[in-house]
């Protein structure tokens, strides 16, 4: 009886697999199964681009992950090189042939890359982008960057390399040299209009290379308060000019009395991130305003050399 009983699953299966296969929009047999690279900068190396200039130090590491398994079918890799030019159209090179054994790092020599695209250096407005071909051992190939299909395999953002989410490319914005002490001086705050405040003056000075101090950012919200407001402290990553900060609280006593006692107290932002624009001199990020009694919930902050019109 179990003997039956098994054959009549095999007969089903057998019935039931050519069905699906001939429902399907796609025929089966002429998939290609391809091998998924991990393409991301190495951390510490620059991630942007200076107009005019090919210095610098570009490195970038790819790596097949772990989730991927056997991939034997692939003979090697290509390094392609995608550039966004400024006036939005596209033109990619394969810049390195014949990529074997993972993960392997590999040193990116931009004034070579721009000559490979005849083209001298950098320029404001483009972007250059760095993906993975997969060879197969049948020599066909597998993009990882189309004009029609964009970047291939971002469906597995999901899996995870080293602790984060798989990257398909990683990507370099031409911008404005940095230039710290451009950012010294008298800056306009805009915060989310929630708040209720319109753009007013801030004063930014100059901690170090790599920090600001930005002065008066609460001080129309301090009008009630009864010590001074402290200084918001950011540090500037000169790889990405990328800015953050830690926790910081800016007024200790919060707020107006209640039966002699602050009403709430330590108004801070939460730990925060953003970008340092370098061309319009604009400061921008991200942060949760706190106190010991609860959040106000996230906000945004842009910061400019001039007041907005």
């Amino acid at each position: 009886m179990k003997n039956k009983f098994l054959a009549a699953i095999v007969l089903s299966l057998l019935f039931i697999i050519p069905s699906c296969q001939k429902d399907l929009p796609f025929p089966i047999n002429q998939v290609t199964k391809g091998v998924l690279v991990d393409v991301v900068r190495v951390k510490g190396t620059d991630g942007i681009l200076s107009d005019g200039e090919t210095a610098g130090n570009y490195r970038i590491k790819l790596t097949i992950p772990d989730e991927q398994g056997d991939y034997s079918s692939m003979k090697d890799v290509q390094l392609l090189a995608v550039l966004r030019n400024t006036d939005k159209t596209y033109s990619s090179k394969v810049v390195m042939d014949n990529i074997t054994g993972f993960p392997q790092e590999i040193q990116i020599d931009m004034a070579d890359i721009y000559s490979q695209f005849g083209l001298t250096a950098p320029e404001l407005g483009q972007t250059l982008y760095f993906t993975a071909n997969v060879v197969m051992n049948d020599g066909s190939v597998i993009p990882g960057w189309t004009e029609l299909t964009s970047f291939n395999n971002n469906d597995f953002a999901g899996w995870q390399v080293d602790g984060r989410a798989y990257s398909s490319y990683v990507a370099y914005a031409a911008t404005c040299p940095l230039d710290v002490d451009d950012f010294v001086g008298t800056f306009y705050v805009t915060l989310d209009e929630w708040w209720g405040e319109e753009p007013y003056p801030v004063e930014i000075t100059k901690v170090s290379d790599m920090q600001l101090s930005i002065a008066n950012m609460f001080n129309s919200i301090a009008d009630d308060f009864e010590e001074e407001v402290n200084p918001l402290v950011i540090t500037i990553d000169p790889t990405d000019h990328s800015i953050s900060f830690a926790k910081q609280v800016l007024v200790p006593n919060s707020g107006p009395l209640w039966w002699g006692r602050p009403a709430y107290s330590n108004f801070a932002l939460s730990a925060g991130k953003g970008t340092l624009n370098s061309c319009d001199l604009s400061i921008s990020f991200s942060a949760t305003a706190t106190v010991d009694a609860g959040g106000f919930g996230a906000c945004s902050f842009v910061i400019e050399k001039n007041p907005p019109e």
